[in-house]
């Protein structure tokens, strides 16, 4: 059964909502006004190379099963929705528009999910402790039974 997703972020929030729709979901992206009238008018664009490919691959939204569709924050209808994707960086939930919608989404008890728990290089690389740091090292991960990582 497909169900109907809201998605904060519509730069982030592309690849995982192609994947929603390549299952059938609906899915709509909260962006800025500009921006959502340009998805709504032309749809998305995922370009994506997998692996031993040498060129990239372009996915439209408007040839997946699922629908997609764009608005503004203060125009969200909640009522719609069975989840909701948070995708921004932190800094754009400081937006006063995007706060009260997100007072409005734990209001209605809608689940939530988040891909953004690193923010990404870009942003980390503003900071400027972290500027001159090789930031993509490869975080070693430890076996289970070692005590540090178990429930």
């Amino acid at each position: 059964m497909p169900r109907n997703i809201l998605i904060l972020g519509a730069s982030y929030g592309s690849l995982l909502a192609t994947k929603l729709l390549m299952a059938r979901h609906n899915v709509t992206l909260v962006c800025r006004r500009k921006t959502a009238d340009l998805i709504n008018r032309e749809g998305t664009e995922v370009r994506i190379k997998f692996r031993n490919e040498t060129d990239h691959r372009s996915i439209f939204s408007r040839e997946l099963s699922g629908t997609l569709d764009a608005t503004s924050p203060e125009d969200v209808d909640l009522g719609r929705y069975d989840l909701v994707g948070l995708a921004m960086q932190e800094p754009q939930y400081t937006n006063h528009t995007i706060r009260m919608l997100m007072i409005k989404i734990a209001g209605a008890k809608l689940p939530c999910l988040s891909i953004m728990n690193m923010p990404p290089l870009p942003y980390l690389k503003r900071i400027s402790t972290l500027a001159q740091m090789d930031l993509r090292m490869p975080i070693p991960m430890l076996p289970f039974g070692t005590g540090l990582n178990q429930d």
